[in-house]
């Protein structure tokens, strides 16, 4: 089998796509509270 299907391409793409988007964001969530939390004076 050579021939791959052009949906299940798109659809492991999008996996991958939402997989990295989920953990940039998780980490750019932290750092965002990290820094506001910083600000804040105590």
């Amino acid at each position: 089998m050579t021939a791959v299907e052009p949906k299940a391409v798109t659809e492991a793409k999008a996996w991958i796509q939402r997989i990295v988007i989920g953990t940039i964001g998780v980490e750019l969530a932290g750092t965002l509270v990290n820094v506001l939390t910083a600000s804040i004076p105590k």
